[in-house]
């Protein structure tokens, strides 16, 4: 990626959390604050809500083969809607996490769902039908992110400490342990951690993880920091970059993804300063070039695997930018 541009722009007047493309790129989901589930059709904008959460909503997630998406709010319910139409929920499950599901994944082939929260334990249930299948415990702290890799075959989890742990899919059992406790800052004048490994991404061939966040936060108050992302070779499970960025943006990568190319894409959620959608060759720190934007939550990779959707909000309102 040489250059990037904004294509298009869709507002809403309540600050959105989660946006993202449904796999055959004809619609876009988001979630936020104002309690309700949001669907855009790209051609021609038609809009239409789904309603069932009681409280904000922080993930989202469609089905990658059925016609299915998956919503999970601060309570911990999670919601299955046949997103097309208005209506009910296909099913719920009212008590996915003892309190926020920060994240949603569907495994490649459809079968599984799986969550996870504040509480740190990974939730998997069967995708079909909300059943419980499978705890996975081991985290110490809320789990921020989830990502499987492209072979299907493996989940990998991102917490608050810094602690990237991989499990092996079907038989969900802890097979290793990443470092990315960078990320993770507690200093003695502080009252709570900050930091943690708030996203994850694969490139295509899966031989490179990409885990987002920040070093280095200089308080509790809006926690500031030096947003980085260390790149990780799968194999061996150690580090082999770190990325950095040439703003002045002081928050977290809450978002990552990799193009076609395997130009990495990432974007920094702002505290203090102007915030970025930054881009890199993953094999050199600097980035290559970036683009002043919104605060942002989410990413999301259009199927194409060359245009973005960033779930961004401004001063007075959220927006969510095609880019």
């Amino acid at each position: 990626v040489k250059q990037a541009w904004l294509g298009g722009e869709i507002k809403h007047p309540r600050q959105l959390y989660r946006a993202q493309f449904s796999p055959d790129a004809r619609f876009i989901a988001a979630v936020g604050q104002d309690k309700l589930v949001h669907v855009w059709e790209l051609e021609g904008e038609k809009h239409h809500t789904l309603s069932g959460h009681k409280t904000w909503s922080m993930a989202l997630t469609f089905h990658p083969k059925a016609k299915q998406l998956f919503t999970a709010d601060y309570h911990g319910v999670i919601h299955c809607w046949n997103f097309e139409t208005s209506g009910k929920p296909r099913w719920t499950i009212p008590k996915a996490d003892n309190d926020n599901v920060r994240t949603l994944t569907v495994s490649h082939d459809g079968k599984y769902l799986i969550s996870a929260g504040d509480d740190g334990v990974i939730k998997v249930w069967n995708a079909s039908n909300g059943k419980p299948i499978a705890q996975l415990k081991g985290h110490e702290e809320c789990i921020f992110s989830l990502a499987i890799s492209p072979d299907g075959k493996h989940l990998v989890s991102g917490d608050l400490y810094g602690s990237v742990r991989q499990w092996k899919i079907g038989s969900w059992k802890q097979t290793r342990e990443l470092d990315a406790k960078l990320l993770h800052t507690r200093l003695e004048n502080f009252i709570a951690d900050v930091g943690g490994a708030r996203s994850l991404a694969f490139n295509k061939n899966g031989k490179l993880l990409a885990v987002g966040g920040m070093k280095e936060a200089k308080s509790n108050a809006f926690c500031p920091g030096k947003p980085i992302v260390l790149i990780f070779d799968w194999a061996s499970g150690k580090q082999k970059t770190e990325l950095t960025i040439q703003g002045k943006s002081d928050g977290p990568f809450n978002a990552l993804h990799f193009l076609e190319d395997d130009t990495l894409s990432g974007h920094t959620e702002v505290l203090h300063s102007d915030s970025e959608l930054t881009f890199w060759k993953t094999d050199t720190p600097d980035p290559l070039h970036s683009i002043k934007n919104g605060s942002a939550y989410d990413l999301s990779l259009h199927p194409d695997g060359r245009q973005l959707l960033v779930a961004s909000y401004v001063s007075g309102g959220s927006t969510g930018n095609g880019a």
